[in-house]
């Protein structure tokens, strides 16, 4: 009786806690922590704007919420850096479990997720001396008048170790952004096909809808006087001016 009884009494106390790990304030109050850690505003905390609309107590309990809304001039996500970012989530749905037992925000779905952000060439060139697959080769970056980007730094594949050149043009492909390399030269000499498709092979995707909050599907991507402006709406214009 006594091992039945313990049994029960943990069985109880379990149950009362995944019941206050999931109650509507704690889920809220546990997304806004996670959000304000995976998102930051490099001048300062008062620099992001957060706004979580919860669903009604019962729904929001399971995860389910009616909007959330992001904002910051500059922003970073995680290792991706930005001058400007603008992000909605309507009716999104997360996995509660992991974001209070693992601080992991997990879309389950959402009815819309839409997200603008621009970056300059020193937020590219922060953002690929973060990424694992481009850290070690230095690279800086130049952004044209007419909508391309070049890299320059160390080749680092198959124990090159050179300095490189590349011409890139970013594109969207299956909802990520990927840069195009239309022109490699390593040491000055132009690069045979297959090191250019390595290279590319090696960097892309660049940015995809899970690095971002609530999986935003990238529609567009352009260059405009020096800036990169990225968007969950498709480009207006087949310019990319």
């Amino acid at each position: 009786m006594t091992c039945k009884f313990r049994l029960v009494f943990i069985s109880i106390l379990m149950s009362a806690a995944v019941l206050v790990a999931s109650s509507p304030q704690k889920v809220v109050q546990t997304l806004e922590q996670v959000l304000r850690r995976d998102i930051t505003n490099p001048k300062g905390s008062n620099g992001l704007y957060l706004r979580i609309v919860p669903d009604s107590p019962e729904e929001t309990a399971k995860g389910k919420l009616q909007l959330v809304e992001i904002e910051s001039k500059p922003a970073r996500i995680r290792n991706i850096f930005l001058r400007e970012l603008k992000a909605k989530a309507v009716e999104p749905v997360i996995d509660v479990a992991a974001l209070s037992e693992r601080g992991k925000l997990r879309t389950i779905s959402v009815k819309e997720s839409t997200l603008e952000g621009v970056m300059d060439a020193d937020n590219f060139e922060r953002m690929l001396a973060e990424l694992k697959a481009t850290k070690d080769m230095r690279i800086k970056v130049q952004i044209t008048d007419d909508g391309k980007l070049i890299l320059r730094g160390v080749l680092t594949l198959l124990r090159i170790n050179n300095p490189f050149e590349a011409v890139c043009r970013p594109e969207v492909r299956d909802n990520c952004l990927y840069l195009h390399i239309e022109e490699l030269r390593v040491n000055g000499v132009t690069a045979p096909n297959f090191l250019v498709s390595r290279l590319e092979k090696h960097i892309n995707p660049v940015v995809e809808p899970k690095d971002l909050p609530f999986n935003p599907p990238i529609k567009s991507v352009r260059i405009h006087q020096g800036l990169i402006y990225l968007n969950t709406s498709p480009s207006k214009s087949a310019s990319r001016d």
